[in-house]
């Protein structure tokens, strides 16, 4: 559906709405990642002293782990406003191709925390949730791909 009529606050309402229940998991995800970022960035340590983020504190600073995951976050978060709210235009195009990267990139993130606490052999309860974050955006990869596979058949159809 196109939106190009609307003024753009109605435009970006309605095609986040129209798009959010196909998308839902990778909204989501998008927004614990930049959530997670946050909090890293806060004014509290996270990593300090606490031996469940040993492995990621050796390969880069909080903070930098933090604005990482709120870049990635952030552009996720465009990607999927820019596939629901501007799919007719030029640029709407590679939304699907720019999601499969999103998911891939945040899929980076969830498994170096995945691993980082494994490695640690802290008992933390990160072990049940992580995981499973990277599955789901392992299969947001998947879904992606296929929108965009479809997509560019579209276009090599002349449609």
């Amino acid at each position: 559906m196109h939106y190009r009529n609307h003024p753009l606050p109605t435009r970006l309402y309605l095609g986040i709405a129209d798009h959010f229940p196909a998308r839902r998991s990778e909204w989501v995800l998008a927004g614990i990642m930049v959530a997670w970022g946050w909090i890293l960035i806060g004014p509290a340590a996270t990593f300090a002293g606490n031996r469940a983020w040993s492995q990621m504190a050796a390969m880069m600073s909080e903070s930098a782990w933090g604005w990482f995951a709120i870049g990635v976050g952030t552009f996720r978060l465009l990607a999927l406003i820019i596939n629901g709210t501007f799919s007719g235009t030029w640029y709407g195009r590679w939304s699907p191709h720019v999601r499969a990267l999103a998911s891939f990139l945040t899929c980076f993130l969830w498994f170096q925390i995945s691993f980082g606490l494994w490695a640690s052999d802290a008992a933390t309860t990160g072990l049940a949730v992580y995981p499973g974050l990277l599955v789901l955006d392992a299969m947001n990869i998947v879904a992606a791909t296929k929108d965009a596979a479809g997509m560019d058949k579209a276009v090599s159809d002349g449609r």
